[in-house]
Parts: structure tokens; sequence; C-alpha cells
């Protein structure tokens, strides 16, 4: 018999998290390497629409390398709720049923007001980032950020503030951090009906709490896989998104079982 969403338990009360082991996220992957092979055209599909959705936003921010790393921190702050697609792919695998690209939009739209509540927060996560780096830019470069291409050596070799790449850096960290904690498992938790916008996302810090160790093996896999997939002008993100996608819903399905 087919198990639908609306038949999975929907938790008001803070939901149990597993403790996992170091190594797990190693695992995750593998699991998501699986369900990719299993379905690589519809998970490619979905790789190929963010990948095009980031040269958009990159083009437009290309002028100023202010506006390019913020938009490129700003994309992987939101990057969790464009997994939704991938989360509906992995369940029907799971479930050992078609995971077609179709199915896995429709199912996308499922529980889309609490999905979309999570990405206020991240949204507003990355308006504060963007905020924070627009000053840091301005106190490094006396107010006038230099263009991406005409100034290139001002923008690496110049600085004209000596902490700025510490300070940036940081910063950025702080809010990656910030961001990954509260959607580790949220986004996969909430488009899953087992939770509303607030139970997932306090479940999510309580696992990240939980296994402090494996999260940051997890966080350091996602940032390494994501800079291959930017470092190959984001072309890599077709494989990785969805693989990354697989993995989170594992990791979700693990963190959080069901009672």
């Amino acid at each position: 018999m087919q198990e639908t969403l609306s038949s999975y338990p929907y938790h008001s009360t803070a939901p149990a998290v597993a403790h996992v082991s170091v190594f797990r996220p190693f695992v995750w992957l593998k699991m998501g390497w699986h369900d990719l092979v299993r379905c690589p055209g519809p998970a490619i599909g979905h790789g190929a629409l963010l990948v095009a959705l980031g040269w958009v936003v990159l083009f437009f921010c290309s002028l100023h390398i202010d506006l390019f790393a913020t938009a490129i921190t700003g994309f992987l702050l939101l990057a969790p709720l464009f997994g939704a697609g991938l989360y509906e792919m992995a369940r029907l695998t799971e479930a050992d049923q078609p995971a077609r690209f179709d199915a896995s939009l429709e199912g996308a739209l499922r529980n889309g007001r609490s999905l979309a509540a999570l990405g206020g927060v991240l949204a507003l996560l990355a308006v504060a980032w963007a905020l924070c780096s627009r000053v840091l830019f301005a106190m490094a470069f006396d107010g006038t950020p230099p263009s991406m291409f005409g100034e290139i050596n001002r923008t690496l070799l110049e600085w004209h503030y000596p902490g700025f790449f510490t300070s940036y850096v940081g910063t950025g960290a702080v809010f990656a951090a910030i961001a990954f904690a509260v959607s580790v498992v949220a986004a996969p938790m909430i488009f899953d009906g087992a939770a509303d916008t607030k139970t997932a996302i306090g479940a999510s810090i309580r696992a990240v709490a939980a296994n402090p160790l494996a999260m940051i093996v997890w966080a350091a896999l996602i940032a390494a896989l994501t800079v291959v997939g930017f470092a190959l002008l984001l072309l890599g993100l077709a494989i990785v998104f969805p693989l990354l996608g697989f993995a989170t819903w594992h990791a979700y399905r693990e963190l959080v079982p069901r009672g």
C-alpha cells in the first residue's frame, strides 16, 4: 500500500533526536549517491535548474566583488529550500516507487506554507549577512568596493583594512553556522509533514547540539562539495546539489527517527 505524506505523524511537541557516529555523514553521502544513480535524469534536472538560477543571480551581481560574494553566500543560505523536489524523489525511492521529475515537482508543493516560513527565516539571515558584508567591504575599501574585473589586483592584494579577510570569513562562518543549525533537518522535516516550522527548527538545532562532531563533519562535506561545484563554473552543482539533497533526506531520517 502506498504511503502518502499525509499519513505521516505530525508532531506538535518536540520530537526526539538520535545520536549518530562522527563519520555517519559519509554514509549519508553514499546513500545519496545510490539514490542519484537510481534516478539520474530527474535528479540532474533539478541540479540543472539550480545551476541556471545561479548563473542568473551571479550575472546580475558580477560587477562588484561585494555583491558577488554576498550573492554566493545568500544562494547557499537558501539552498535547503530548493531541495524540496529532491526530498520527494528520495522519499519515493525509499518507498520503491518511480521517482519521476513531474512527481517530484508536485511533491515539492506540499506543506508549502511551512516551507515558506522557514524560507523567511533563512531570507532574514541572508539579508542580515548582505548588510554585514556591505559594511565590511566599505570599511576595507573606503566606502567604494572595487570592480570585480577592472581592479582585480586591488581586490586581491591592496587591502586597506588589514583584518578584512579574517573579519569577512569569520562573520560569514557565523551566519553559515546559524543557517546550518536552523535548517539541517528542518526543511526535509517540514516537507515530510512531520512538524510545523517552529518545531522543525527546534529539532534541527537539537540534532546539531546532540551530534556536534558529526555535524561538523557534515558541514565540512557540504562546504567542500559546494566549493567543487562552484569551481566548475557552477556546472558541478548539477551533480552536487541532488547528491546533497538526497543525503540530507537520509540525514533527517536518521537524526529525527519516527516514533
